[in-house]
């Protein structure tokens, strides 16, 4: 009689882990981008923000971000809000240089189209550590983010894109 009542003890354990970490703790949905003109206007007009879910580092297993990050993108400007995990090849000058947080003015922007989306390379000209930006973007607005830097470990991102707001709205 107890080995029973410690299989159904175990089962109910086991049956109660699976369903909290098959939920998603994120409400957070892409769906109003569900639209593939809708994705082909933001990638187009260079005017979104990529909001990452996880990240991947290089070594390591992927994590949950919470919010806050961002990446956001404009015709004139790049301003990165990421988080870095992963190993540096030197050591920073400051404790604020560890993530990716910067806003780049000088870069190059190359879209190519694939059969589910795009894929977009940006550039940036002016933040020396920062090689390359690759983004990969699926008609359904979800996309991945790979950043490849000179004195860090590659790096990669899901999420998601979103409209960027224009800074006009923003003002009271």
């Amino acid at each position: 009689m107890k080995t029973k009542i410690r299989y159904v003890a175990l089962g109910c354990c086991l049956a109660a882990m699976i369903l909290f970490s098959c939920s998603n703790t994120r409400n957070a949905s892409n769906n109003q981008y569900k639209d593939t003109l809708d994705v082909k206007a933001m990638v187009d007009a260079h005017n979104f923000v990529f909001i990452p879910r996880y990240v991947n580092p290089m070594s390591g297993r992927r994590r949950d971000l919470g919010y806050g990050y961002e990446l956001s993108v404009s015709k004139d400007s790049v301003i990165s809000y990421l988080p870095f995990l992963g190993r540096g090849y030197t050591a920073p000058i400051s404790p604020s240089d560890v993530d990716f947080d910067f806003t780049s003015t000088k870069f190059t922007y190359a879209v190519s189209t694939t059969k589910k989306g795009w894929n977009i390379s940006i550039k940036p000209k002016d933040k020396l550590y920062v090689q390359e930006l690759y983004f990969r973007i699926y008609d359904n607005a979800n996309a991945s983010l790979n950043i490849t830097s000179m004195d860090r470990s590659s790096i990669s991102y899901d999420g998601y894109l979103v409209q960027r707001k224009s800074p006009a709205g923003n003002k009271k």
